[in-house]
């Protein structure tokens, strides 16, 4: 896998947006030791609720970690899913960070994933799994429902739906027109109208990408007006619950089947928000 120099000259604009002026760290339930190959170990992340209903795989943006995403994923713990989150080696708290250029940095985020899926059958076997990420993130866990199958077996089979706050964009050698073709499974891509990285997304409609490239069927992109690349992260306030709200009623839609949930999908597009249903 190469990645291309844009890819490159993005990560210090990526770990800008998500680094130490990110929200206060807090813990999730418990924090493990996780064996992710042979040659290499990390920690896994787990916000677990006392009755699972449902499983979450989260991937970090670039340079982020799990605990910068508390208030998103604990949240999810209180709909009833275990969620997830492997520490990957492009993080700013991974202890051998340097030791990883970018391009390994990305392979290495399939081999964590893997193993946190592994983790994830073995210990709630049976239950639904989705996919979700932020930024890179998002792109990792498309990867997981199917896309860039050019690349390899990344396809992870026990994921039925893929949820993402907003995405790398369009990557010149890495991300085309085809690149999302595979990826079949319902998705909801949740972004602002002033989501910029500078150096690699300089206009956000490019975060929609994902929506407008994937076969229709179950495919939908929001757009909050007055949303950037730290939407998630809890700023601006409101714009953060509603991102929220979406991604934790389409988590109950798709894995739960929740009925109420389905409903709020698909009401019509609130004041100062665009939807793009494919």
């Amino acid at each position: 896998m190469k990645l291309p120099s844009l890819l490159r000259r993005a990560g210090l604009a990526v770990l800008m947006l998500l680094g130490p002026a990110a929200a206060a760290l807090a813990a999730p339930t418990q924090v493990l030791p996780l064996q992710v190959s042979a040659e290499r170990s990390t920690t896994l992340a787990i916000w677990e609720p006392a009755q699972v209903r449902g499983v979450v795989l989260f991937s970090s943006g670039h340079g982020a970690w799990p605990e910068r995403y508390e208030r998103l994923l604990q949240s999810w713990a209180d709909a009833g899913f275990v969620v997830l989150a492997p520490l990957h080696v492009d993080s700013m708290k991974y202890p051998q960070r340097e030791q990883f250029s970018l391009q390994q940095g990305l392979t290495e985020r399939f081999v964590d994933m893997r193993a946190v899926s592994s983790y994830a059958a073995k210990h709630w076997p049976g239950m639904p799994v989705a996919a979700a990420g932020h930024s890179l993130g998002t792109l990792i866990s498309a990867t997981l429902g199917g896309a860039l199958n050019g690349l390899g077996p990344l396809r992870d089979p026990s994921v039925v739906a893929v949820l993402g706050f907003s995405s790398p964009g369009r990557i010149p050698g890495l991300i085309n027109e085809q690149s999302y073709a595979s990826l079949a499974l319902p998705l909801l891509l949740v972004t602002g109208d002033k989501d910029l990285v500078p150096g690699f997304v300089s206009d956000p409609v490019d975060h929609l990408y994902p929506v407008e490239t994937a076969p229709a069927g179950d495919k939908t992109g929001v757009v909050l007006a007055g949303g950037d690349h730290n939407l998630i992260g809890g700023e601006p306030e409101l714009l953060f619950e509603r991102a929220r709200e979406l991604g934790t009623a389409f988590l109950r839609a798709q894995l739960l089947k929740d009925e109420q949930a389905r409903q709020l999908l698909a009401a019509p597009a609130a004041a100062n928000e665009r939807w793009l249903r494919r």
